[in-house]
């Protein structure tokens, strides 16, 4: 006879917190635990929204879970992209550091086993009948990012002085990528302005580096706001790796809409304004400036006597550009042939 399985335990760790951010930001809900029901696969469909954020064709996306001794562990999202040609893609949730450890780790490795022994078709047929017919084509992995760190040296530099370390910061799928030498320039640029500010705002927050540089620097409140749910569950996780999740306040949010407060400094790295209705990443682009254009119009009521913004854009913002109430300047080109610019923007008092 085999021994009993202990008990499940309450107990999680920072990643399995981390997790369910990520899967609350998608608003899965996970079924609650139910002792009498057998171990299973268990496969949630996710609604529009989390599926649109993952690039799902035609709303195809589900979460795959196994449930053990009435607990229910997710271990996979599945979604399709495509349109003739359809791409099989996975995110895998499958956590090293799940709290129960080794009795429930071997379970789920083998329950994902499982499903991927099964033939196309099989494998179909659990997670989604309605994809049964379905003709693949190729093999994506967006899965989360458990161990990457900040190695830009502007960040590296504050971690270290203010926290003694530079943790691992997960980056979930959806997100843009937080080493990258946008954020650099930007933070390189803005950063050392800061000293004399007390209410910030990082629109655009993606994975949260920004806000949390400016609150470990400056020691000072910092909101943060993102159009995408992901990217503020991401926020959120990186303040609790960085011990500053009572210094950022983070929350989804369209540009400057519905916020009353006025800050000393705004900065927003905005997704680049473009004519092009085929680019459709959100976190990039901005199909004719039109967000740039509603931001820009309604600043001059959220920037104090002496607040400014911090943007980087294209380095002329005269179509985007509101025709009275600011006044702007380059701080800083750079990408080849001057394509980028940082720019300082404050409110014309004249």
């Amino acid at each position: 006879m085999e021994p009993p399985m202990p008990p499940l335990t309450s107990t999680s760790s920072m990643q399995e917190g981390d997790l369910g951010l990520f899967l609350d930001s998608l608003g899965i809900e996970l079924p609650l635990d139910d002792l009498v029901l057998a171990d299973e696969y268990l496969v949630i469909r996710l609604n529009s929204l989390a599926a649109s954020l993952l690039e799902a064709n035609e709303d195809k996306a589900v979460l795959l879970s196994y449930r053990i001794h009435g607990k229910v562990f997710p271990i996979l999202i599945v979604f399709l992209r495509g349109d003739n040609e359809i791409l099989f893609c996975h995110s895998s949730l499958l956590l090293e550091s799940y709290a129960q450890g080794t009795f429930i780790l071997p379970i789920l490795r083998g329950a994902i086993e499982g499903l991927f022994s099964k033939s196309m078709d099989d494998m179909l047929q659990t997670l989604e009948p309605s994809w049964a017919d379905t003709s693949l084509f190729g093999h994506l992995d967006c899965g989360i990012f458990w161990d990457t760190k900040p190695d830009m040296k502007i960040v590296t530099d504050i971690l270290l002085e203010t926290r003694g370390n530079v943790c691992a910061i997960p980056l979930f799928p959806s997100v843009f990528y937080y080493n990258n030498r946008y954020d650099q320039h930007l933070l390189e640029a803005v950063l050392y302005d800061l000293g004399d500010c007390r209410n910030v705002l990082v629109l655009g927050a993606g994975a949260g580096l920004e806000a949390i540089c400016i609150a470990l620097k400056y020691g000072i409140q910092v909101d943060a706001t993102d159009i995408n749910p992901v990217a503020v569950a991401n926020t959120i996780a990186a303040c609790r790796r960085t011990g500053t999740e009572n210094l950022v306040h983070a929350w989804v949010n369209d540009g400057l809409d519905g916020i009353a407060k006025t800050y000393d400094a705004i900065i927003f790295e905005a997704p680049l304004p473009t004519r092009d209705g085929l680019a459709q990443d959100p976190n990039r682009y901005d199909f004719e400036g039109r967000l740039l254009t509603k931001v820009l119009a309604a600043l001059p009521d959220h920037l104090t006597a002496d607040g400014r913004m911090y943007l980087m854009s294209r380095p002329d913002l005269t179509p985007y550009f509101p025709a009275t109430g600011l006044q702007g300047e380059v701080l800083r080109y750079f990408e080849e042939n001057n394509s980028l610019a940082i720019h300082k923007i404050w409110r014309d008092c004249t």
